[in-house]
């Protein structure tokens, strides 16, 4: 079971490589058709620390895994389809690292931040549930049309997510709701 400390650092992480815009990942690393992972060692333990994947050689990384509690096994995985577009479509994070993720933030539109969080608590492999993120792009034109608010995370849904993790889903820029 996790900590609260715990879950406040590991939430950290996730979402500091999520504001830095760090290249995604899709799958654990294994070989793709003649594309090579670049691992990197960044703490000088004797876990890598992360591995990108350049599948299409265009100078872009689509994937890139990262170990981020150092126990030598990867939890968090960014993705990217599009390629150069300066921001991953998909982030997930596999707290007991089962392979099946709990957290995954998705960006549907390529603009600044992600737009949707799902959460799979009981990892059955089905998110239990599915948010707007306050403050997105999303969120931003769906308020202006009405649509989809029965689907916004409410105040409790903020004040649980950062009861567990230390950490808003809204971001800094917007300050508090």
């Amino acid at each position: 079971m996790f900590t609260t400390s715990r879950l406040s650092s590991i939430a950290l992480a996730v979402v500091t490589l999520a504001v830095a815009g760090t290249v995604a990942v899709a799958a654990p690393p294994s070989a793709a058709a003649g594309a090579r992972w670049q691992l990197q060692q960044l703490d000088g333990d004797r876990c890598w620390d992360s591995t990108t994947l350049d599948a299409d050689f265009n100078g872009f990384d689509e994937q890139v895994w990262f170990d981020l509690d150092n126990d030598c096994r990867w939890d968090t995985h960014q993705y990217s389809t599009k390629g150069g577009d300066d921001f991953h479509e998909q982030l997930s994070y596999d707290m007991n690292e089962n392979g099946v993720p709990e957290y995954v933030l998705q960006d549907v539109d390529q603009r600044v931040g992600f737009d949707w969080a799902y959460i799979d608590a009981n990892e059955d492999r089905r998110f239990e549930a599915r948010f707007i993120i306050p403050g997105s792009s999303l969120d931003q034109s769906n308020r202006a049309t009405n649509r989809l608010l029965v689907q916004m995370a409410t105040r409790q849904t903020l004040n649980d997510f950062r009861r567990w993790t230390g950490r808003s889903l809204v971001p800094d820029y917007l300050g508090t709701p």
